[in-house]
């Protein structure tokens, strides 16, 4: 197995902050007291051995080597890590008041924890970065196995291939009754394949198995030291907020019906739309003119482009976009755009690109009919056409529509109703999960994609 570099990560990390976390205390030393002769006659060598313990203290408690190949992103693992830094500051400060020990240097620990965190930080980034890296290469890959086969398992196929640098390398799908070609197998020949390839992780698909059958294959995980994880669909439920809660050794879900936005949050995500809106329009307006003025002279017929769209709670409002298409576009009725439409014009596509045609929107915004961040809002004629694919869409109108969605960035805009069912997971999981971070966190992917221009 080409993955074994796998099981050295952690001890690398372990190691490395370590060490940074010595260095930043003995430049520290040296920049506070002008040389570092004098550490071992001093008090401070008791404190860098307490620094040293607590610090191990504080990963034990902390855990943050404790991450998935799939949640190993750069922000989650600074998070972890920058919880981890607070908590031994906390604990040198508790020890601190504890023992009265005031003669040691407050400047030199204000510039270790400065110089930890920038060292930490840089360290965390660039390796994470070129371990990605070296994954898209094709190196440190685990190879994984199917059981079951349908929608769920085509779509955790497709997340797989999506995201190489997660390092996973599927081989196949076993399944009982399925005759699809990507079907290598079935329940009898799953136990041979993970032995002979050296298959390292199996993923089954609940809805697919037999409870015996599912059970069997658990127990083989178990026995021959395979991770094994069962996948369920839990999407329709995923507006509501599902939890696991445990009566005795009963699993059980909870779907609660809370509201999805309670109102101190309505109030703080309104009060920072506005906020967000105004700066935007009023520091953006010398561009917006450009836009406008290009949009104007590079084509025939108005720069704003008015459509009705289905907003919060079923109610139907005006979305302003700069014209990005020939006048008369739809004349033989409603119709998404695609790659390479020709009812677009030159510079509707280059604004696209940019996503500069949706600027317009944060009129919306203030006006009270969308927010920054939710999901996008669409017109009843595709609205209808969903839900009798996907009922779960009306889930969507629990909130107000948004100028950009974590579907629009994970999925993109779509061209056909399978698309937007597809785009419409993405924003249930967002209903499950709303919080101001959240929001913030799709501001900042949606800025990454304006400028590597992948709008369409």
């Amino acid at each position: 197995m080409n993955h074994r570099f796998s099981k050295n990560i952690r001890t690398i990390h372990v190691g490395v902050d370590l060490l940074l976390l010595n260095l930043s205390f003995l430049a520290s030393y040296f920049f506070v007291f002008e040389g570092i002769n004098t550490l071992y006659n001093s008090p401070y060598t008791g404190l860098l051995f307490f620094i040293n313990i607590s610090w191990v203290l504080s990963i034990l408690i902390i855990k943050p080597y404790k991450i998935s190949r799939v949640s190993s992103t750069i922000p989650n693992i600074l998070v972890k890590h920058y919880t981890s830094i607070l908590l031994h500051a906390l604990i040198v400060a508790v020890f601190f008041i504890a023992f009265k020990a005031f003669y040691y240097s407050r400047e030199h620990l204000i510039i270790s924890y400065l110089l930890l965190f920038f060292m930490v930080s840089l360290w965390k980034a660039v390796f994470t970065y070129f371990l990605r890296q070296y994954r898209l290469q094709g190196y440190n890959n685990r190879k994984i196995v199917i059981v079951g086969y349908g929608e769920i398992a085509e779509e955790l196929k497709s997340f797989f291939k999506r995201h190489r640098e997660y390092g996973y390398r599927f081989m196949g799908y076993f399944d009982e009754l399925s005759t699809s070609k990507e079907v290598v197998g079935n329940l009898e020949n799953l136990k041979d394949f993970v032995l002979k390839n050296e298959v390292d992780e199996i993923y089954c698909c609940s809805p697919y198995l037999e409870t015996d059958s599912l059970q069997d294959v658990l127990s083989f995980g178990e026995r021959f030291k395979r991770k094994t994880k069962v996948i369920t669909d839990y999407r329709s439920y995923a507006y509501k907020g599902v939890s696991l809660e445990r009566y005795d050794n009963i699993p059980v879900l909870n779907i609660t019906n809370t509201p999805v936005e309670n109102v101190k949050a309505a109030v703080f995500k309104r009060i920072f739309d506005i906020v967000f809106s105004l700066s935007v329009v009023l520091v953006g307006s010398p561009l917006f003119l450009i836009v406008a003025l290009l949009t104007k002279i590079t084509s025939k017929g108005p720069v704003l482009f008015a459509q009705e769209r289905i907003g919060k709670e079923g109610k139907p409002f005006l979305i302003y976009k700069f014209r990005s298409m020939y006048t008369d576009a739809e004349c033989k009725g409603p119709c998404l755009a695609t790659d390479n439409d020709p009812r677009i014009t030159p510079w509707g596509r280059f604004m696209r690109k940019l996503r500069l045609d949706e600027i317009p929107q944060f009129f919306n915004v203030l006006k009270g009919d969308m927010s920054i961040v939710g999901p996008r809002p669409e017109r009843q004629y595709y609205i209808d056409k969903i839900i009798e694919v996907a009922p779960q869409y009306r889930y969507l109108q629990y909130v107000k529509p948004g100028i950009t969605s974590i579907g629009q960035i994970k999925f993109g805009y779509a061209e056909n109703i399978d698309e937007m069912v597809q785009r419409l997971r993405f924003d249930l999981l967002y209903l499950k999960n709303v919080s101001f971070s959240l929001d913030l966190k799709i501001i900042l992917m949606t800025i990454m994609v304006v400028f590597r221009a992948e709008g369409k």
